[in-house]
């Protein structure tokens, strides 16, 4: 990782290198110039990315009004009336069921005796 970081500094430290290399050799009139004609360039491709996206926008919306979509509704799922509908066995789900009656039990005794030992505590 660290590597790569040193290479993409090196890179850049070369190509600012060459860049004052290359500015170095100008007149300050040609830099003018050379800045401007840059500027001119990048302005005319930025509008004309610009312009085309907002033109071809519009088009696009247009084919999707000219478009016929089909939709499909939800069809009711039919149900065969001979096999069971219950999803759980009923010996595991009354097992279940059991032990949850066994913690709420549980839970209740706890929660007396927990009251009983707050009610000692007051006495």
């Amino acid at each position: 990782m660290n590597n790569m970081k040193e290479q993409l500094k090196e890179l850049g430290y070369w190509l600012e290198g060459k860049l004052k290399d290359l500015c170095g050799e100008l007149t300050p009139d040609k830099r003018i110039v050379t800045i401007l004609v840059m500027l001119l360039i990048l302005t005319i491709g930025n509008l004309y990315f610009t312009f085309s996206t907002i033109y071809n926008w519009g088009k696009d919306s247009g084919k999707e009004k000219q478009m016929e979509i089909e939709i499909e509704h939800i069809r009711r799922l039919e149900q065969d009336m001979d096999e069971p509908h219950d999803l759980m066995d009923p010996e595991i789900e009354k097992e279940l069921f059991d032990l949850h009656q066994q913690e709420i039990e549980q839970d209740s005794i706890d929660s007396l005796s927990i009251n009983n030992e707050k009610l000692k505590e007051y006495e």
